[in-house]
């Protein structure tokens, strides 16, 4: 058991390391090359996150699934399933592996990079509301996919993680010039962290958490078995009710 949870910890940690590190070095390789920043800034980091949460994921999904994202964790526990205890060893793995990734990327890679680069915000003009409602819908259809697709089993086929990767591209060409498309509150954790910037941090976490949420219920409600209903809202701490 000491071996399943530590592998959970660490594959998560690495995993999101490799993302964060690709998608915020793509934010800062962006305004190297069009500072600042324009429509072809926007693109590179679009594809560097892309890219990013597929390689991400290839390299860790046969050890834990490979979610990367507090957002898909707290799914898979209100729809039961994963448990509580796992649950904690995910998200903990995923925001230290962000802010490896960050550090990593400020300190060694892009050290005369601006302040705060990658630290997630809202455009001028975006509300808080429209702020929480973008970030919801973006990961609502994350979410909703990753379900759909049957990611959290094992023996899925080999063409999930491209489907995640191209849904964490098309919606940073969406979003990105509004929220910053997080769609994650670890990638948006790692850098706020490093950079001590929480101007809206919290928003970053409800969206994506509610978001994830709705998509997984949705789902299993419209589509899963009456087994996967029943569970619905049932909260396991160590593989039990």
């Amino acid at each position: 058991m000491y071996k399943d949870f530590s592998q959970i910890f660490f594959s998560e940690l690495i995993g999101t390391f490799i993302f964060v590190f690709l998608a915020l070095g793509s934010v800062n390789a962006s305004l190297y090359f069009s500072n600042p920043l324009n429509e072809v800034g926007h693109v590179i980091i679009a594809l560097g996150h892309g890219l990013g949460i597929i390689i991400g994921i290839i390299s860790i999904r046969h050890i834990s699934g490979a979610h990367l994202n507090p957002a898909i964790t707290i799914a898979m526990l209100v729809t039961g399933k994963t448990d509580l205890l796992k649950t904690v060893l995910y998200i903990s793995g995923q925001l230290i592996g962000a802010c490896l990734g960050a550090s990593v990327i400020k300190y060694f890679v892009w050290s005369t990079a601006e302040f705060g680069v990658g630290v997630h915000s809202l455009a001028q003009g975006v509300t808080v509301a429209d702020g929480i409602a973008i970030e919801f819908f973006l990961t609502f259809i994350l979410v909703f996919t990753f379900f759909s697709l049957g990611f959290y089993k094992r023996n899925a086929g080999a063409i999930l993680p491209f489907a995640i990767g191209t849904i964490y591209l098309v919606d940073s060409l969406v979003a990105i010039p509004l929220t910053g498309a997080s769609m994650n509150p670890a990638r948006s954790f790692g850098p706020s962290l490093i950079y001590m910037e929480w101007n809206y941090h919290w928003l970053y976490w409800l969206g994506p958490i509610l978001g994830g949420i709705v998509g997984s219920c949705t789902y299993v409600l419209l589509f899963g078995t009456a087994q996967e209903k029943k569970t619905i809202g049932v909260i396991k701490i160590n593989g039990k009710s």
